[in-house]
């Protein structure tokens, strides 16, 4: 598969999209699109990628992402995915708008998004509040303002969490995407096994140095850390939802050693799998 750019296409009459997902699973291919989008999960967890960052997503997560920034959502198993999406342009804002010194904050939001942007408890529920109200508007200019104050709440976020790493410059749509789309498959088809830098570079046709190379070049990341990042994910999602010890989820999860194992959790969540699990 190759990174596909997505054409997005607002109903008749509007000027940007309000899309509601109910599926058994999120599309997973990695995309981009010129449009900023804003992304609610209603129901479904699992994992997404947003530019060179790996992480878990749950109900009631919101974020934004700029313009032309390859994402991924992947479900933890399949059932029910249900989703609001709003893409919309910048240049539904008439030209010089965002030079306003009244949106200011709006700019650099929009700014930020360009390595996606995720929000605090106390931003992202006033949001979803509004971001209820721009579904329910009427089609003409109410969508606008609705739009428009729900750009404003999410600028007000004092600490805005960038996804992507500083690393993360550019959107890689330009690259050749196509051969890191068949390792990332490959390694969702293989992440418990033992998985080997030279395995993967056969899945991109590269060379294994040249494949390090282009991993680190377009995830900011080795990959075998990346690897690790996608295990660890896994691992905590069995410590919340089963009553596996924690030996059998490591060694379930691709760790053939304990102490390797707690190290990397420790790591990724600044706990211990018991505490985790513990919600300590």
């Amino acid at each position: 598969m190759k990174l596909s750019r997505e054409n997005i296409q607002p109903h008749s009459g509007n000027s940007f999209a309000r899309i509601e997902f109910d599926l058994p699973q999120f599309d997973t291919h990695y995309h981009y699109h010129p449009e900023v989008e804003i992304t609610w999960i209603a129901e479904s967890e699992g994992q997404r990628l947003v530019g060179d960052a790996l992480e878990a997503f749950e109900p009631g997560d919101l974020i934004l992402i700029g313009g032309n920034v390859p994402h991924q959502y992947c479900n933890w198993k399949s059932g029910r995915a249900r989703s609001r999406v709003i893409q919309f342009r910048q240049e539904i804002l008439a030209p010089g708008v965002l030079d306003l010194a009244e949106f200011g904050r709006v700019r650099h939001l929009l700014d930020l998004a360009a390595r996606g942007v995720g929000f605090s408890d106390e931003v992202r529920k006033a949001a979803l509040q509004q971001m209820q109200r721009v579904f329910k508007a009427e089609e003409g200019p109410s969508t606008i303002i609705a739009l428009l104050e729900l750009l404003r709440i999410l600028s007000q976020e004092e600490s805005p969490r960038q996804i992507a790493s500083v690393v993360y410059a550019e959107p890689v749509k330009l690259k050749k995407i196509d051969r890191l789309q068949r390792v990332l498959n490959y390694l969702e088809q293989n992440w418990q096994e033992t998985v080997t830098l030279k395995e993967a570079a056969q899945a991109a046709a590269l060379h294994p140095q040249s494949m390090s190379r282009f991993f680190q070049q377009h995830l900011g990341m080795s990959f075998q850390d990346y690897l690790i990042q996608l295990r660890i994910g896994r691992a905590a999602r069995l410590l919340l939802e089963t009553e596996r010890t924690v030996v059998d989820i490591a060694f379930h999860c691709g760790f053939n050693n304990l102490a390797n194992f707690n190290r990397h959790f420790q790591n990724a969540y600044k706990k211990t799998p018991s505490a985790y699990r513990k919600g300590l």
